[in-house]
């Protein structure tokens, strides 16, 4: 098991080098599947204010969440699911984690939305073709330009003893 996940980190930036621009890698517990810019553009769309310091501007795309349930993600939001961790990473390395419950707006009161477009233009190049931008976030430190790999993982295994911490 442990050797399968350091493969797949070794193995994602080279997976992502073979990827067109446009489309995305979703790794869903190791597997995986490539879902091109006009799969990505069927999905329902949704718009994201943001202003990370600046004049506010508003981002159009995918809720994540819809990415990842088209991709195959279980619907089950709930219970042992939100153990899992989500990864989203970028062409240049930068990586962001959430937990799995913040796909959920109903729980957080924010969307994750994975924009391809800013103020009815399309991302600049250095910002897309997709830009992760999270509603409500007063700083871009969670918003991942260039996304290139979604990935959930499952957590680590619970402490021995009923997941009580040692000491």
């Amino acid at each position: 098991m442990l050797k399968t996940a350091a493969l797949l980190l070794l193995c994602a930036p080279a997976l992502a080098a073979q990827q067109p621009n446009d489309s995305l890698v979703i790794d869903l517990a190791g597997r995986q599947r490539v879902l091109h810019a006009a799969e990505l553009h069927a999905l329902p769309r949704g718009t994201v204010a943001a202003s990370f310091g600046r004049a506010p501007q508003t981002y159009s795309g995918v809720p994540l969440v819809a990415v990842l349930l088209g991709a195959g993600l279980d619907t089950a939001l709930h219970g042992p699911a939100l153990a899992q961790a989500l990864l989203v990473e970028a062409a240049d390395g930068y990586r962001m984690a959430f937990g799995l419950a913040d796909l959920d707006s109903t729980v957080t009161g924010r969307t994750l939305l994975l924009a391809d477009s800013v103020d009815g233009h399309p991302l600049a190049a250095q910002d897309g073709p997709w830009r992760l931008v999270v509603s409500g976030d007063r700083h871009a430190r969670r918003s991942v330009r260039q996304v290139t790999v979604v990935r959930v993982v499952a957590a680590p295994a619970p402490y021995p003893g009923g997941g009580r911490r040692p000491g």
